[in-house]
């Protein structure tokens, strides 16, 4: 009873004392994370309830990971208050985790991968994003991997360690880049000035121009092509809304085209008929 007691007085207040201090680090990992979430920077405030679920992320993996290694240190020092000779524990404890480190170098690749993805704000769940030779929208954004559905409604999986180069197509604003053809005979200042009236309707217009940042801007002659002009415009949108403006664009012009008759050039070809060269006539 008096060796229960003694050990009570010395070692049992010591693994007491661990165990409220792991319970207190946990508590203020808490509190420390919850204030640095706040400097998580984020310049879009339409976004403010996606940068709160990117910051709760993150500071939820930072305070998993510091509570494993705190809870790892206070196993070890209970371990040694009773007794445990940690030598040959620590031992097979390397052994295990350098076999563990082989077979998991690409699955921590994946975890890194995914934290600095979310951390830099490289693209968010809803976002359309071309990656790894695919593109589409992100429907599942994770620390380990990244899920995309493509247009046809293919869904592409991959490890965020296999993200090298990440294109997003609509982040924060989107831009419609329009190439037109016309012949050589049109007038290139009057072709301009009838693109400027069609950016301006479709401007005025609803529901296109609750899409548009800004008006259309005409770049001007672009290149001079086998058997067309190329003039160049572009005109900028909200995100995912590019596309449709871009369409539309193409709709009206087409048509107005067809009213002004200014022809739009297509690949032709010209066939000659005749004599073979030598041949005379009888």
């Amino acid at each position: 009873m008096e060796r229960i007691t003694a050990w009570l007085s010395s070692s049992g207040i010591k693994i007491f004392g661990i165990l409220i201090g792991l319970f207190v680090l946990s508590q203020m990992s808490k509190w420390i994370l919850k204030w640095m979430e706040r400097w998580i920077p984020e310049k879009d405030p339409i976004q403010v309830l996606e940068a709160r679920k990117r910051a709760q992320t993150l500071g939820n993996t930072l305070r998993h990971t510091l509570l494993i290694v705190l809870a790892f240190i206070a196993i070890l020092m209970i371990l040694g208050e009773l007794g445990i000779q940690l030598g040959p524990i620590l031992a097979t404890a390397g052994v295990g985790a350098l076999a563990i480190g082989f077979g998991a170098q690409s699955l921590v690749r994946d975890v890194i991968g995914g934290f600095f993805i979310i951390l830099e704000n490289q693209y968010r769940i809803g976002d359309v994003i071309q990656v790894a030779g695919v593109s589409g929208m992100v429907e599942s954004l994770s620390l380990r991997r990244t899920v995309l559905r493509d247009l046809e409604g293919r869904v592409h999986t991959i490890p965020n360690g296999e993200i090298k180069i990440v294109s997003n197509l609509s982040k924060e604003w989107s831009r419609a880049v329009l190439d037109v053809g016309i012949s050589y005979r049109e007038n290139v200042d009057q072709v301009i000035e009838i693109l400027s009236q069609i950016g301006e309707e479709l401007l005025r217009e609803e529901p296109f121009k609750n899409a548009i940042l800004e008006p259309l801007q005409i770049l001007g002659v672009e290149q001079f092509g086998e058997s067309q002009i190329i003039i160049r415009m572009m005109i900028k949108t909200i995100p995912l809304k590019q596309w449709e403006i871009g369409r539309e664009l193409r709709r009206r012009i087409k048509i107005r085209f067809d009213e002004k008759g200014i022809e739009i050039p297509f690949p032709h070809r010209v066939l000659l008929w005749g004599e073979p060269k030598g041949r005379s006539n009888e």
